[in-house]
């Protein structure tokens, strides 16, 4: 009786089989989405803290804030400039529609609440967007084990039935059905495997995505707290200092 891998598989029915396939593809999906996401996660991180650094300075400075528009391109795979760069757009949009009521209080208190709210919804998309693919990681985790056991089960009654058919050497006793309870055994062991790199790579980027939006969110509030700063502490005489200097093409 050959217990290597290569001897089950050999010895293995055609149920236990197509078990075993149907782990090894779920596996290697997984892994495809585990790369995927780490290489995101990855540069995405990485892109928003180059952006949230070039852009610091820009929106603390007076009379700066219209050069941020540009830096959206740079980094386009920067989930916080996807986020923050169309919030300052419409923020400079709003403030040159008011006109002469750009120092209103009232006006202003306004417009930063509808840059906040249209923040918040493309927020919203781009945490689904970073939420790609982890369903499928999850469904792999709670599922895999039970795609074993569905093996298992076929595994045990091929044993049981050598065992009841003198013909097939049932009178050997255990002997002779050790291949059906490994085989049983064996597709039990790859499910668990499976759900068990599943549901760690699923809790870990559960834990990235988090990250992403708490680093999302927090720079959202500071960027509508420091507009409302630079335009109260603009004299009613002057213009919005947002408004002194264009975008760069």
């Amino acid at each position: 009786m050959d217990f290597t891998l290569v001897g089950l598989w050999n010895q293995m029915g055609a149920v236990a089989k197509i078990v075993v396939i149907l782990l090894l593809a779920m596996s290697m999906y997984g892994i495809g989405i585990v790369l995927e996401r780490f290489l995101t996660y990855r540069k995405g991180r990485r892109q928003s803290l180059g952006y949230l650094s070039a852009l610091q300075p820009l929106v603390t400075g007076r009379g700066r804030l219209g050069e941020a528009l540009a830096l959206e391109r740079s980094f386009k795979d920067a989930p916080a400039a996807r986020v923050i760069g169309p919030a300052i757009a419409d923020f400079l949009t709003g403030v040159e529609g008011l006109g002469a009521e750009a120092t209103d209080p009232i006006e202003l208190e306004l417009l930063i609440h509808g840059v906040n709210r249209g923040m918040e919804r493309t927020k919203k998309r781009e945490v689904a967007g970073l939420q790609r693919g982890l369903p499928v990681l999850a469904t792999i985790a709670s599922s895999a084990p039970f795609v074993g056991l569905f093996g298992t089960v076929f595994g045990i009654i091929t044993a049981f039935q050598q065992m009841a058919d003198p013909s097939k050497g049932g009178g050997g006793g255990l002997a002779t059905v050790s291949a059906g309870i490994a085989e049983a055994l064996l597709t039990t062991a790859v499910g668990l495997a499976v759900a068990i790199a599943a549901v760690w790579f699923y809790n870990y980027f559960i834990v990235k995505m988090a990250h992403f939006s708490a680093m999302i969110e927090d720079s959202a509030g500071e960027l509508a707290d420091q507009l409302l700063r630079n335009l109260r502490g603009t004299p009613a005489s002057t213009p919005p200092p947002v408004l002194s200097a264009k975008p760069k093409a």
